[in-house]
């Protein structure tokens, strides 16, 4: 799926009162891709906000699987308008059937105390290879969109948790370059929701890395249970963002990924929380 694809899924058609469609990706072929599901539902809350608000946070839940053929239909309940802020509860429903809650709030950008967390060196992405680069001429045995060109272009500054032999290690933190590879239009909607889509894809690879396992292993079972964004400051999405992701914690078939997002000038632009269900068939 190359960008203007991926502008076309986050363009909703609009059928009236306050409901929209999203159109759906082949791939992965077994589910909807959560990162679209993050994408759309704050491109359909962000359609019925006033201007000048631009989003400053997603909370997200994953219901059920949804079917990566049939298309979305995103209801919008306008909570609240305030003076400075908007809320937004969205869901996603297929077939009648909901696959996927949010609350999504905006705000207008205030003066105020400014702090953040220290941008960590990183391998520049211009010395790494994309990721589809690195598999491309190989038979490694990874699915077979992953030797693609996609939307999102991701560099590792490490091995990621793929192919094997996977080797267990002790650093908890993994950071990946991303961006959308050709420029995209001057709307902030659309670059966050580019971002939302992108942090769905790594967030949980450290806990492959520190435990030595292979992703895509046949034994691997992985499935995002819910997700949260917060947005902290005005970012591109097809300029280079590192993403900084850790696994704080594992257990009970259940792992926690925490993500920040940096820019090129060292600014956080965003914060990201996911839990996902995990277990070994072994």
């Amino acid at each position: 799926m190359d960008v203007p694809r991926l502008q076309d899924l986050l363009d909703l058609a609009e059928p009236g009162g306050d409901r929209f469609l999203g159109r759906t990706q082949p791939l992965p072929a077994q589910r909807l891709f959560g990162g679209l599901l993050l994408a759309q539902s704050i491109a359909a809350a962000g359609r019925t906000v006033p201007e000048g608000r631009p989003v400053h946070s997603m909370h997200g839940l994953f219901v059920r699987a949804a079917v990566p053929t049939d298309l979305v239909e995103y209801s919008v309940e306008r909570i609240r308008d305030g003076g400075a802020t908007s809320a937004r509860r969205v869901i996603a429903r297929q077939d009648g059937a909901e696959v996927f809650s949010a609350t999504v709030s905006f705000q207008r950008a205030r003066e105020g105390l400014r702090h953040q967390a220290h941008c960590p060196p990183a391998t520049s992405p211009e010395d790494l290879l994309p990721l589809h680069e690195r598999f491309a001429a190989s038979d490694v045995p990874v699915p077979e969109w992953w030797r693609r060109p996609r939307a999102i272009e991701l560099r590792h500054v490490d091995d990621p948790p793929y192919p094997p032999p996977v080797r267990a290690t002790e650093a908890s933190r993994h950071l990946v370059w991303m961006r959308a590879p050709e420029k995209l239009p001057d709307d902030p909607l659309l670059h966050a929701c580019a971002l939302a889509y992108a942090s769905d894809m790594t967030l949980l690879e450290p806990v492959f890395l520190l435990h030595g396992v292979d992703r895509h292993a046949t034994d691997v079972r992985l499935a995002s249970l819910d997700h949260a964004m917060w947005f902290h400051d005005d970012l591109r999405a097809d300029e280079w963002l590192l993403y900084d992701q850790d696994c704080p914690v594992a257990g009970g078939g259940r792992v926690l990924g925490r993500g920040a997002v940096f820019d090129r000038a060292g600014r956080q632009v965003a914060t990201v929380a996911q839990e996902g269900l995990l277990s070994l068939s072994r």
